[in-house]
């Protein structure tokens, strides 16, 4: 509520929040507003904001309907690069399925996708490679997510293990 939306405004508004500068949904000088309502209803639907309109207020959602709103603006958007800072926090289970499909969805895209979590699970359902930080440096960094367990990367966070410059150094590509 903070910084991913406008509580007081329309879920239409904070959806096209982004797209103002640019020249899909204008008509001559003007917005397009009948393009705006279409994309925007769309866009509810697709994302199964649960709403009687587009039109109500953010502010009026559950904190899980918000977390869609912010995601079907930042996704549809074709990004080549998003950074999901703890995309789930605080919402209902059923919405945070939907938001990691989304997150899958938009990988096989094309799109590169840093996520960061606290939640261990999260990361482990979701990621293809890892990296863990501990007192502000990468302390690991595994290729294949699938090949490293929850004990093994617990001892990373906890600072117990520290990888090889070396192994760390496998993260950096040119």
């Amino acid at each position: 509520m903070t910084l991913g939306v406008a509580k007081m405004a329309t879920i239409e508004e904070n959806l096209m929040s982004t797209y103002l500068d640019g020249n899909e949904f204008k008509k001559g000088i003007f917005l397009n507003m009948k393009k705006i309502n279409e994309w925007a209803k769309d866009k509810v639907s697709e994302f199964i904001v649960k709403t009687d309109s587009e039109k109500a207020m953010v502010k009026m959602l559950s904190g899980g309907n918000i977390q869609k709103v912010v995601v079907a603006r930042e996704f549809s958007n074709n990004p080549k690069f998003i950074v999901a800072d703890q995309p789930t926090r605080g919402i209902d289970i059923g919405a945070a399925k939907f938001i990691h499909k989304k997150l899958i969805e938009l990988r096989d895209k094309g799109s590169a996708v840093l996520l960061v979590s606290a939640d261990l699970t999260e990361v482990m359902d979701l990621s293809d490679s890892l990296m863990v930080m501990y007192g502000g440096e990468i302390v690991a960094y595994f290729e294949d997510a699938s090949q490293v367990d929850e004990m093994q990367l617990g001892r990373y966070m906890l600072g117990i293990e520290r990888q090889t410059p070396e192994e760390i150094g496998r993260c950096v590509y040119e």
